[in-house]
């Protein structure tokens, strides 16, 4: 039985789909949350829902895994288990069902980044090297015993584009890995409790980017915001999201102003500049800063925000 919600988890699942198909595993069920307002109201189904229906895998899609929905998964008789970004935690009545077979795909090297953002997190901090783990799945968040782990190297890539590529190297970890542990071959090896770092949700106030901070810092908190909950600041009264920067150099200014450079609109920070490659004006779509800056009057010595 598989479980997961966002697009992190569809990789995982089509890896599963794939070893059903060779005849190495049989697949009873996908759980993911319900369906819920999207854009503008409309009711938007999973990612994980989306790709399960195409692979004509039966699904469940209970608010909570208790009572009902509990019974109903536990009348499957999954031998074992597998979830990805699930969102809700698995009860121990669901892993006893499995005899404890479980693994848990996650994208942090574990202990580093328990928790609901952890890509996020390892961008905020400027980890050079992150990566995936394979643990055994537990009701406890994030600690279960590790069986297997891959790493990368952070590049200038925002949260989105950094959990894409984790997503395909934990389908890649998850689809060698399965067989063996189910068979018994593998050897877990249990979390270091000194070295457990969290990885809170994001607030979504702390995408305001406050200019009196390092670029480095700032260019770090656009790119770990991006795409949700997103990073912004204010301009003449008007909320504008920021997408894309990049760190550049220049005479010390007072941070917050604004400066043209070939069209291009930098703004000094605390040490250094940011140069705003692309921007979201409110009510707009996402711009690059030099298009913004063409439409704007006095922006030279302007203030951000303001």
């Amino acid at each position: 039985m598989f479980l997961g919600t966002p697009a992190f988890a569809v990789p995982s699942l089509d890896a599963l789909a794939r070893l059903r198909d060779r005849g190495e595993i049989d697949l009873v069920g996908v759980v993911t949350r319900p369906d819920r307002p999207g854009h503008r109201g409309r009711i938007t189904a999973p990612p994980v829902k989306e790709r399960a229906v195409a692979l004509g895998i039966p699904v469940r899609q209970p608010a909570r895994l208790r009572g009902g929905a509990l019974r109903e998964a536990i009348d499957l008789r999954p031998h074992a288990l597998v979830w990805a970004a699930y969102g809700n935690l698995v009860p121990k009545a669901l892993l006893d069902a499995a005899t404890g077979r479980a693994l848990n795909v996650h994208p942090s090297l574990l202990p580093r980044w328990r928790g609901a953002e952890p890509v996020a997190h390892a961008i905020l901090a400027g980890d050079t090297r992150t990566g995936v783990t394979l643990m055994e799945g537990t009701v406890d968040l994030d600690a279960g015993a590790i069986v297997a782990q891959a790493e990368v190297a952070v590049a200038a890539e925002t949260t989105g584009e950094l959990e894409a590529r984790l997503a395909e190297l934990g389908a890649r970890l998850l689809e060698r890995e399965l067989l063996p542990y189910l068979r018994g071959e593998a050897s877990p090896v249990p979390q270091d409790p000194a070295r457990v770092t969290w990885a809170p949700k994001l607030d979504p106030k702390g995408g305001e980017l406050d200019l009196g901070r390092p670029a480095e810092e700032l260019e770090r908190v656009v790119r770990a915001y991006t795409p949700d909950p997103g990073a912004f600041t204010t301009f003449r009264g008007q909320r504008i999201g920021v997408l894309r920067v990049s760190v550049a150099g220049g005479p010390p200014a007072e941070h917050g102003v604004l400066s043209l450079r070939a069209g291009v609109p930098h703004v000094a920070a605390g040490a250094g500049w940011l140069r705003l490659d692309e921007v979201k004006p409110a009510g707009k779509r996402a711009m690059s800063g030099a298009d913004w800056a063409r439409g704007l009057h006095d922006l030279e010595g302007a203030r951000l925000p303001s």
